[in-house]
């Protein structure tokens, strides 16, 4: 059984998978997508991660 993760945590992790892999692949909406997917983030989660990133993915 997988542990229950506070969801800051969830959302740091996911922060920090992606800049991990921004290098490598500078889609960084595809990027968001899957650490969404990755991380089984919440709706509230996938919000405050696209927040995160808005002034990057609007200019995109």
């Amino acid at each position: 059984m997988t542990p229950i993760m506070p969801t800051d945590k969830n959302l740091r992790n996911a922060i920090a998978w992606i800049e991990e892999r921004r290098h490598a692949d500078p889609d960084l909406k595809r990027l968001i997508a899957e650490a969404a997917t990755h991380f089984n983030l919440t709706p509230v989660e996938e919000v405050a991660l696209a927040k995160f990133y808005r002034e990057e993915t609007a200019a995109l």
